[in-house]
C-alpha cells in the first residue's frame, strides 16, 4: 500500500489564524492516509499473517526502527516475550467486525520496553483484509498506577500495624483497668475495716501528746486513702457507662434535675444562677453523661467560691459551626491556668486543698467529653474565677 506524503507547510502570515495548529492537507489527496500519517499515534496496518504493511510516522518513532526494517517485521515481533501473541484471532474465514481494544508490552529497537492499549480494526482494501493497529502509550499511567499499588500496599501495612498497635493498647489499657479495678475492690474492705478501726479506738487511753500526735497523723491518712479508694472505685464504674447511648435531652429539664440532687449546697452558698439555653436548647447525648457534666462544674464552681463576694454562676451554651458548646463561667476563687490549666483535669488532682474532695470531678469531666470526640478548654486568673467551655462535639 503506498501512502502519498504530500503535506502543505502552515501559513504563518497572519498569527490570528485560529487554526494556526492545524496541519494543511491537499484536498485532492485521500483524507484518510493524511491522517494516517500524520496521527500523533502510532499506526500499524498489518495482514493475515501479521506482516506489517505499513506505517505512520508516529509508530516509526515510537518504536525506534527505519521505515523499511519495520516493514519486514510481523507485529508479533514488537511485542514484549512475556506477551507475544497476535493482536487479534481470527476464526475460520470469518473476519470479525467489532472493535476490540487490548493491552500489550511493547520492545523497542534499543530493547527499551512500554506499555500500550492497542484497537485493531478490520478493513477490506481491494478485496484483501488488514487490520489497522491504533497503539496508545500507557506507560507514565502504568507507572502511575504501579507507584499507586504500592503507596496503596505501604499504606494497608501502616493501617495494619496501626490496627495491631490499637489492640495491643487496647489489651494493655484493658489489663490496666482491671488491675485497678481489682485493687480498688479487694482495698475497700480492708480500708473500711482499718477506719471502723480507728473510730473505735478510745483516745482517752492514749497517754502523751506526742501519741496522739502521731494518732491523730494515723487517722487522716486512713481517711485520705479511704477517700481515694472509694473515689476510684467511683471512677472506674463510671467507665463502664463511656459507651451509653445517646438521647435526645433538652438542657433545661437536665439541669433542673441536677440543680435537685444538689440542693443543700445550692443553699448553703447561696448562689446566683443565671441560664441561658435559648441558642442551643436540645442535644443528642448520654444522659447520664450530660448530667454528671454538669453537676460535676455546678458543684466545682459551688466549692471553691470566693469568700469576698456573693457567687455568680453563668451557665449557657452556644451553637458555632453545626458544633454545640457548653459554657460554665463562676466568679470564685480562679487560679492560674496557664500555669495549672491540664493539671486540674488530672486524676486525684486538687489547687486548692482548704476544701474537701480527691480531685476525681473535672477527671470524670474531661473523660466524658472526649470519649464523644469532643473537648474541654478552661480560662481563669487568680481571684477572677474561671470559665470552662466544652466543646460537645454534637
Amino acid at each position: 500500500m503506498d501512502f502519498n506524503k504530500e503535506m502543505n507547510e502552515k501559513d504563518n502570515s497572519d498569527n490570528t489564524n485560529p487554526f494556526e495548529e492545524f496541519l494543511q492537507v491537499k484536498i485532492t489527496n485521500d483524507i484518510y492516509k493524511q491522517v494516517f500519517k500524520y496521527s500523533i499515534f502510532p499506526k500499524i496496518i498489518h495482514n493475515m499473517d501479521m506482516r506489517i504493511i505499513e506505517a505512520n510516522d508516529s509508530a516509526i518513532k515510537e518504536f525506534g526502527y527505519p521505515k523499511n526494517e519495520l516493514l519486514r517485521k510481523k507485529l508479533i515481533d514488537l511485542q514484549y516475550k512475556v506477551d507475544q501473541e497476535p493482536s487479534i484471532r481470527f476464526g475460520g474465514n470469518k473476519i470479525p467486525t467489532q472493535k476490540l481494544t487490548a493491552e500489550r508490552t511493547f520492545k523497542r529497537k534499543d530493547g527499551s520496553v512500554f506499555f500500550a492499549d492497542i484497537t485493531p480494526c478490520m478493513y477490506i482494501i481491494d478485496d484483501r483484509p488488514v487490520v489497522h493497529v491504533h497503539i496508545q502509550n500507557i506507560t507514565e499511567r502504568k507507572q502511575a498506577e504501579e507507584k499507586m499499588k504500592k503507596l496503596n500496599t505501604a499504606l494497608e501495612e501502616e493501617v495494619s500495624k496501626a490496627e495491631l498497635n490499637a489492640k495491643q493498647i487496647e489489651t494493655k489499657n484493658r489489663e490496666l483497668e482491671e488491675l485497678a479495678y481489682v485493687a480498688a475492690h479487694d482495698l475497700k474492705a480492708p480500708i473500711t475495716n482499718l477506719n471502723v478501726l480507728i473510730e473505735m479506738i478510745n483516745t482517752q487511753s492514749i497517754r502523751g501528746d506526742k501519741d496522739i500526735e502521731l494518732f491523730n497523723k494515723l487517722k487522716n491518712n486512713i481517711e485520705q486513702v479511704y477517700k481515694k479508694v472509694f473515689a476510684l472505685n467511683d471512677v472506674i464504674n463510671f467507665k463502664t457507662t463511656l459507651n451509653d447511648q445517646k438521647k435526645h435531652l433538652e438542657f433545661e429539664k437536665v439541669f433542673d434535675e441536677v440543680k435537685q440532687s444538689i440542693p443543700d449546697r445550692l443553699k448553703s452558698t447561696n448562689a446566683n444562677i443565671d441560664v441561658d439555653f435559648s441558642e442551643c436548647s436540645e442535644i443528642e447525648y448520654p444522659p447520664l453523661h450530660l448530667i454528671s457534666i454538669l453537676q460535676n462544674l455546678l458543684s466545682n464552681s459551688m466549692k471553691f467560691k470566693s469568700p469576698d463576694r456573693l457567687l455568680k454562676i453563668e451557665v449557657k451554651t452556644r451553637k458555632r459551626n453545626e458544633r454545640v458548646y457548653l459554657l460554665i463561667k463562676d466568679n470564685g476563687l480562679g487560679f492560674d491556668a496557664e500555669k495549672h490549666g491540664e493539671k486540674v483535669f488530672g486524676l486525684f488532682k486538687r489547687l486548692h486543698t482548704h476544701e474537701e474532695g480527691v480531685g476525681v470531678g473535672l477527671y470524670i469531666v474531661k473523660s466524658i467529653v472526649e470519649t464523644h470526640g469532643g473537648k474541654i478548654e478552661v480560662k481563669s486568673k487568680p481571684n477572677e474565677g474561671a470559665l470552662f467551655t466544652i466543646n460537645l462535639n454534637n
